[in-house]
Parts: structure tokens; C-alpha cells; sequence
């Protein structure tokens, strides 16, 4: 137990690492952004059609959906994981993920998580609907999606704005969301996948303690808690996949 209950080591660079027995087994997190019934609506939507055969893909493949919850305890604390593990998210807050993707999550019993801009729910920007405080509230209490912070405002690179302002993005994220959903939050995503060492640390000063990027890899595999590997569902779906076979059929 001593070992399950012990903080993440933290680098000299101010990072939390992740725990020698959160390396293993190797745990693909896949990323989508909106799913759409209809033509895309813009180029990295997934085609309703396409999500399906993807989850038919897990199931057949005899993959095991994991939480974040459960994914924070492995690569924080490194507490186990089931064979074949993976971790479904979704970021951007796109209507079709309520629509269209999470009836089918909730059918197969499978958990995800989204990941919001809380300055964006319930308005259109660029074209994309997003969900409704009602609606996220709705996802939060079903027991099967985990709603975590894309920041604010969703910047397009927190890297040039000042220590300052990325605080202000962190901290009015995790505020909206908590007060009005009843959530705690603790992990992020840095909108269009910009980040450096300076903004994951003032992430992880600020009480978030898994940050997501798109630099595709084991969990387990990523440089700290603050850059955590993702594989984005429009170009290495079939890739993660693999990946979490390989690994598990050379244990």
C-alpha cells in the first residue's frame, strides 16, 4: 500500500514525474474532437460512421476502457491496469460529442472524458456548436464522462502570453466548471496542442495534475504528469490500437 499512497516525484524542473510502475503496461489515450451525423463541419470532425466501426474496433480488439480516474492512479501512483488498457477523450466541447458520440459510449458501458473551454459552452464559434451548461451537466452526472478544462478561452498558443494570463486560463476554467457543474478539476488540455515546460509547470502550480498534449505514445512513456502522450483518432487510430496489442502480446 505504501507505494499506492506515495506523491509523484518531482523533477528539478518542477514537474511531477510519472511513477516507475505507471510505465507499464503500455496505455494508448486517443483523442477525438467533434463527432457529426452529417458532412464535417470542419476538417478534423469524425464522421458519426467512422466512430463506429472505431469502437467496434476496441471491442473486437478486447481492449479495456480505463477512467481518467484510473489512469491517474496508474501513472501517478502506480497503481495497475487492466490488460489492453486505453483512455477515450474528446476535446473542443462539439455538440455531436452529447448528440451523437456518448449515446453510444453509454450503450457499450465505456467512460471517456471531455475536455472544455468554459468562456465557450453553449455558443457557436467558427462554425462549431457547443454544449449547453444543461447538457455537460447531464454528462457529468451520468457516471461515464469525466468533464475536465481546455482552458478559458481556448488561445490558440498559451506559449506567448505571459505567466500571468496562462494563470487566468487555468484558474477561470477550473472556477466555471467546479461552480457550476459540481466537478473537481485536475486535468488539462492546452488548446491546438501548444505547450512548453513554463506553461505545464504553471499548470501544475495551479492545481491541475495531468496535463494532455498530441505527441502520440504510452501514457506511461511521456516526459512527466504535465505532458502526457495522446494519439489523435483522425491520423493514428488504427496506430494505438496496434500499439496497445503489440505491448500486451510481448509481456
Amino acid at each position: 500500500m505504501g507505494s499506492l499512497l506515495a506523491l509523484p516525484a518531482v523533477a528539478d524542473d518542477g514537474l511531477p514525474q510519472v511513477a516507475p510502475g505507471g510505465r507499464s503496461p503500455y496505455v494508448a489515450v486517443i483523442v477525438w474532437h467533434d463527432v457529426v451525423a452529417g458532412p464535417k463541419e470542419v476538417w478534423f470532425d469524425t464522421p458519426l460512421d467512422t466512430f463506429k466501426s472505431q469502437l467496434d474496433a476496441i471491442r473486437r480488439g478486447g481492449y479495456h476502457v480505463v477512467t481518467l480516474e484510473a489512469l491517474r492512479e496508474h501513472l501517478e501512483r502506480g497503481a495497475p491496469l487492466p490488460t489492453k488498457p486505453i483512455a477515450l477523450t474528446f476535446d473542443d466541447d462539439g455538440h455531436g460529442i452529447y448528440e451523437n458520440a456518448f449515446p453510444l459510449l453509454r450503450q457499450a458501458g465505456w467512460p471517456a472524458t471531455m475536455f472544455v473551454h468554459s468562456n465557450f459552452v453553449g455558443l457557436t464559434t467558427h462554425g462549431k456548436r457547443h454544449n449547453t451548461w444543461p447538457q455537460l451537466l447531464e454528462l457529468a452526472r451520468s457516471g461515464l464522462m469525466t468533464i475536465q478544462s481546455q482552458t478559458a478561452n481556448h488561445p490558440p498558443d498559451l506559449r506567448v502570453l505571459s505567466d500571468a494570463d496562462v494563470v487566468h486560463e487555468y484558474v477561470l476554467s477550473r472556477f466555471s466548471l467546479e461552480h457550476r457543474l459540481g466537478v473537481k478539476i485536475w486535468a488539462l488540455v492546452y488548446p491546438e496542442d501548444h505547450y512548453d515546460a513554463r506553461v505545464a509547470r504553471l499548470a501544475a502550480q495551479n492545481g491541475y495534475e495531468l496535463g494532455f498534449t498530441e505527441d502520440w505514445g504510452s501514457a506511461g512513456d511521456s516526459e512527466n504528469l504535465l505532458m502526457i502522450h495522446r494519439y489523435s483518432a483522425l491520423t493514428r487510430f488504427a496506430q494505438a490500437l496496434s500499439d496497445v496489442s503489440v505491448h500486451a502480446s510481448s509481456r
